[in-house]
């Protein structure tokens, strides 16, 4: 259930929103006539996201409007710059893909545009033939930065990898090549359980990052500390319990802000169960010596008897990963076939019987720590802060549901760090707002919402 959270949050300045011709000889500055604008970011989405819409005035471009005297038409670019109510910038060069009208009057028409990231307007006309060999890491830094893949002049956020991958392009494209890196990697100094990164874009940077290391607070700092809190004057305080004193909005001590609104989702158990978050299987074919194997790997809240292998412990948000009924456990939920790639990147093909990829030691383990990061799900609603971005850690607190409303303890299960998963940013002239959608793989608060460090 939603709840929403009295809190005054103003208007954001669009500084500029330059829109270019295509042929780079005008431009034109819509900011005065956004209606409202969207800009999203996530770890789920290869590339940062948007809309605008504006009102196209008769006279913005050579006594026309924007639609006919730039022309519009798709594929410009539109440079963004916006500030929030800290004074915290947001710049962005994104590309219009749709410009379309929604309503025409004699002086004007409302127009939306769909936006997208250079490098997601990039990747569909591009394709890789050449092979890789060496670290992962390296393999993605090229792909980002060479001239004839994205080319990409934001900042990189690529965590070195511990294992090396030969890999073939065979015409594939950048962001298909980037997320198959990302199911075969394992962070440096990683032992195979902790296989899996996510490859995402935020604002100021490309990110190719562990899931443990997002989840770590010593190498990922948590940037907000964040409380939902509907109590009023009376009663016992989250103030009082947590170190005393409030803001001037009310915020207990040791907080940022509070949210606007909150909801809390868990995730389907069987449904998150049957992708493979508890137990899997992978099932390899070697045509060098034509053997089969199976390899099966069970998460610490099911046993096993010693029958398969337990990966663990594992770097977690909160104290555990959630438990599942053994009783629902006949046999491993998720089984994967692989083939060997024996022989095909050494000259000397019969030289080598070796596989170039442990399928068995890292994709299993990929697999389930991809589907058990999303255990538990908060949204929230904040005022406009473009300080965060997809990928950061929060702290998060909620009052626990109790009889006595006004003994407002937090949430010991729920409360704690969180990975924001998602996040959009809602800017019109009268308000901006920030949608995050927290996510993490356990449950139980840990750590102190007051510490940073």
């Amino acid at each position: 259930m939603s709840k929403v959270q009295g809190q005054k949050e103003g208007p954001s300045n669009i500084e500029t929103a330059f829109i270019s011709s295509i042929d780079g000889q005008s431009s034109v500055d819509i900011s005065s006539g956004i209606v409202n604008l969207k800009y999203y970011e996530s770890i789920l989405q290869d590339g940062v996201m948007g809309s605008v819409v504006f009102a196209d005035a008769g006279n913005s471009v050579k006594g026309k409007t924007v639609m006919e005297g730039l022309p519009l038409t798709g594929s410009e670019f539109i440079q963004l710059k916006m500030t929030d109510n800290n004074d915290v910038e947001l710049k962005q060069t994104m590309v219009v893909t749709n410009p379309t009208p929604i309503s025409e009057e004699s002086n004007k028409t409302m127009v939306v545009c769909s936006l997208v990231s250079e490098a997601y307007a990039k990747n569909d006309n591009t394709s890789i033939f050449e092979r890789f060999d060496g670290k992962i890491s390296d393999h993605v830094e090229k792909i980002l930065t060479d001239n004839n893949y994205l080319a990409t002049t934001k900042g990189l956020d690529v965590e070195i990898t511990n294992n090396n991958l030969s890999e073939f392009g065979l015409r594939r494209k950048p962001y298909f090549m980037l997320n198959s890196f990302a199911k075969k990697s394992v962070p440096d100094g990683g032992l195979g359980n902790v296989a899996g990164y996510f490859f995402f874009e935020t604002s100021e940077k490309m990110v190719f990052k562990s899931i443990d290391s997002l989840f770590d607070k010593e190498k990922n700092k948590p940037k907000r500390s964040i409380i939902y809190n509907e109590s009023t004057s009376k009663g016992r305080k989250l103030s009082d319990i947590m170190n005393g004193g409030r803001g001037k909005d009310g915020t207990p001590a040791g907080y940022d802000y509070k949210a606007l609104t909150y909801d809390r989702v868990t995730t389907d158990a069987v449904k998150r169960n049957n992708m493979g978050a508890n137990s899997t299987a992978t099932i390899t074919f070697n045509p060098f010596t034509q053997d089969f194997k199976r390899t099966v790997l069970y998460s610490s809240s099911i046993p096993t008897d010693g029958q398969a292998e337990i990966k663990e412990p594992l770097a977690t948000a909160g104290l555990d990963l959630p438990a599942f009924n053994p009783n629902l456990v006949k046999e491993f939920a998720r089984t994967t076939i692989s083939l060997f790639d024996v022989g095909t990147f050494d000259p000397e093909p019969l030289a080598s019987n070796e596989s170039d990829f442990e399928v068995e030691d890292i994709l299993n383990q990929s697999i389930m720590r991809y589907n058990q990061m999303f255990a538990t799900k908060v949204n929230i609603t904040i005022a406009g802060d473009f300080e965060l971005h997809a990928g950061d850690l929060v702290f998060f607190d909620a009052p626990s549901p109790q009889s006595d409303t006004k003994n407002d303890e937090v949430d010991r299960q729920s409360g704690g760090l969180y990975i924001i998963a998602s996040l959009c940013h809602f800017i019109s002239p009268k308000r901006t707002l920030t949608k995050l959608t927290l996510i993490r793989d356990s449950f139980g608060r840990t750590g102190n919402h007051t510490l940073r460090d």
